[in-house]
């Protein structure tokens, strides 16, 4: 059933619940604590009084050798004077009941009623105790149990302070419960409104709460959420314009050249047909990276890593990919004569080097220069790529490797590309364990390198 009540109803129940049982709690205490030391109280002036009167007994009967006036011990005479006149009076000394007795029990004299005196003699409730004089008792003095009005009033007091304390504190403890209460529920229910219309499709919002408790750092990361949310978004709908654009050329090119075909402008010779197998060419390329780009954000990107001659592959790679290009610019390898053997993908390590030599061709003229550098840094691998075309603008190189990423005119795709590549690059090389990045030369052109661990591998074989 609690399940359908709201927060804020289980919070105001709980903090009630709670701050009635503990005043509740306190008030007995107080209640138990008061009542024992008054009873307490009661006890030592009773004995106290037991003692002085006693004494003061017993040394009347030394005195006189008899009862008889006894009364007077514990009555004080006093003057009361009206005008002119003045006026004997006497004041009681004890301010509780008493009797006192003979050694036999028979009753002398008592303040009380005579069917009092015999309720008296129950020990539970009154001090009692022999009057001595000379080593014999010669008499009984009874105190009984007795609340005096004062007293009685001071009690009462006491207890009802405690009440009203209590129902102070019950109110001042559900203000301060309201008070906390909202303070909870107020930025739990704007971030609920911001959840809601997230899950509505509608913009997010950010909710900006200012405390610095665990609701702040939940609204914090719910601020952060909604900026991933909104990055997500934008590059969802750039990711999909890009796509379509890049499909939309191949696709082009494809449709126009079947419709010349079939309208009889073109003949089905091997020269019409060549650009309609090299765009689905272009375009099954462009697929099965926009697939190995989804297959890394999904975590599903494994290499088969291999004893590999990283300096050997490089040689492979340059001379089965340059070769084949028509005015492509001069390639440089250098290679460390220390290179180590590495534990590396040989597919996927073709497909890296290969995207970065594409990249740096495609913006290098054929009279430029590219150096492939292969190096031993720490215990990994290092690999360069580096050429002598216009260079990145410094405000790009951060961006270089996001796919379909758009630079300046000097290196746009305009040229060529999908834009997928670099983007499979550090996808493979982050992939590997590794780490890419791109600068500019000093002396001009653009460098990318990629550094790749060693992992068991440390000397190379001869």
């Amino acid at each position: 059933m609690l399940r359908h009540v709201s927060l804020s109803v289980k919070l105001s129940l709980a903090f009630f619940v709670t701050i009635v049982l503990a005043v509740a709690l306190v008030y007995f205490l107080t209640e138990r604590s008061v009542a024992q030391r008054f009873d307490l109280y009661q006890e030592e002036q009773r004995e106290k009084d037991f003692e002085v009167f006693s004494s003061a007994f017993a040394r009347y009967y030394e005195q006189f050798g008899t009862w008889v006036g006894a009364e007077r011990v514990v009555f004080r005479s006093v003057e009361i004077r009206m005008g002119d006149q003045v006026a004997d009076a006497s004041v009681l000394l004890l301010n509780r009941p008493f009797s006192f007795a003979r050694e036999d029990g028979e009753i002398i004299y008592s303040t009380v009623d005579e069917s009092e005196v015999h309720r008296m003699l129950t020990p539970a409730e009154l001090a009692s105790g022999p009057i001595v004089v000379n080593g014999e008792q010669v008499g009984t003095l009874l105190l009984p149990d007795y609340v005096t009005p004062d007293e009685a009033a001071f009690l009462a007091s006491a207890l009802r302070s405690a009440l009203i304390g209590g129902g102070i504190a019950t109110v001042l403890a559900l203000a301060l419960a309201v008070f906390l209460i909202a303070q909870i529920l107020s930025p739990l229910r704007a971030l609920t409104r911001a959840a809601e219309s997230i899950a509505e499709g509608k913009a997010p919002e950010k909710v900006l709460l200012t405390s610095r408790d665990e609701i702040g750092q939940l609204g914090e990361s719910f601020d952060h959420m909604v900026d991933n949310l909104r990055n997500s978004e934008i590059l969802r709908q750039t990711m999909t314009a890009d796509i379509a654009h890049e499909l939309r050329t191949p696709v082009t090119i494809i449709q126009g050249t079947l419709e010349a075909v079939l309208d009889g402008v073109y003949e089905p010779t091997p020269e019409t047909i060549a650009p309609v197998y090299e765009e689905t060419l272009h375009l099954g390329k462009l697929i099965d990276d926009l697939r190995e780009l989804a297959l890394a954000e999904a975590g599903e990107l494994h290499v088969e890593r291999e004893k590999t001659d990283v300096g050997q592959l490089v040689h492979q790679i340059i001379d089965a990919t340059v070769p084949a290009l028509e005015g492509a610019p001069s390639i440089r390898v250098v290679i460390d004569e220390n290179a180590p053997m590495a534990m590396v993908d040989p597919k996927r390590f073709r497909q890296i080097l290969a995207n970065l030599l594409s990249n740096a061709m495609r913006y290098t003229s054929s009279d430029g220069l590219i150096e492939v550098a292969v190096r031993t840094v720490s215990e990994e691998v290092e690999v360069s790529v580096s050429d002598t075309g216009p260079g990145v603008s410094p405000e790009d190189l951060a961006h270089l490797f996001e796919r379909f990423f758009r630079g300046d005119a000097s290196r746009s795709r305009a040229v060529g590309g999908s834009g997928l590549g670099l983007a499979i690059v550090k996808q493979w090389v982050e992939a590997h364990g590794g780490r890419v990045w791109a600068e500019n030369r000093l002396e001009g052109g653009a460098r990318f390198t990629f550094r790749l661990p060693v992992n068991l591998y440390p000397e190379r074989e001869t």
